[in-house]
């Protein structure tokens, strides 16, 4: 199975909880992230720029398009992942956004930093911006129970969700403050604001628990009751 950015992600958390000083403390722990140098996926190739997010990242503007890929947005580990990407105005700029949240989320649910510690479940934002050779990672996830970067946060509403033939469907709206922290050090090099802006994906796979089945019930009509 390819390794999805939540699991990456959680490993850094866990070991930067662990340790209280080192050198380069970020060093390796992202080298296998999806589509990345030393990555297990091949690199970002053309989809369609549908249901897309636009970002403004240091004075750039870009509209990140949704990749159904399953080597990039899946389904798996009770986690859902959705991935957006676009290439900058230098062709060669590259924005990934990665949006994880538990599979048991319901239409009607808002997730945050607060929810997931509550839950237990994992949940993170994170927007990886590769250029001339180097990766800069802005992320919000959880430590210990606790947003991480201390004063990042984020919030997915779910609006609705539609699961038919192995293909499952959300729409909602996204919200972020990311914080990208310096390799080495691990102090804050820099901020990202994601004001509220709606998404939309579909991702193959299929849900362990079925939605609910809240849709409206007809009302049983005389000529179909059965009759003793």
């Amino acid at each position: 199975m390819k390794k999805t950015v939540a699991i990456v992600l959680c490993a850094l958390l866990m070991a930067l909880g662990a340790m209280a000083l080192a050198e380069a403390p970020f060093g390796g722990l992202f080298d296998s992230l999806p589509g990345e140098p030393g990555g297990d996926t091949p690199p970002r190739g053309d989809v369609e720029a549908s249901d897309g997010i636009t970002l403004t990242v240091d004075g750039e503007t870009v509209q990140l398009a949704y990749d159904a890929s399953p080597q990039y947005s899946s389904i798996q580990g009770g986690l859902v992942q959705a991935s957006y990407y676009a290439y900058g105005a230098d062709g060669k700029t590259l924005y990934e956004l990665y949006i994880t949240f538990p599979e048991t989320a319901r239409a009607g649910m808002v997730i945050t930093p607060e929810y997931a510690a509550m839950t237990n479940e994992e949940s993170s934002v994170v927007l990886i911006v590769s250029k001339d050779g180097l990766e800069t990672y802005y992320f919000s996830s959880l430590l210990d129970g606790s947003v991480y970067p201390t004063g990042s946060g984020f919030s997915i509403a779910i609006d609705s969700i539609g699961d038919e033939g192995g293909m499952v469907s959300y729409a909602g709206t996204l919200s972020a403050n990311l914080i990208a922290l310096d390799m080495v050090s691990g102090e804050v090099a820099a901020n990202l604001d994601i004001p509220a802006t709606p998404f939309s994906f579909t991702v193959s796979g299929q849900l362990s628990t079925p939605l609910p089945d809240d849709g409206p019930r007809a009302t049983p009509q005389p000529e179909d009751m059965r009759k003793v």
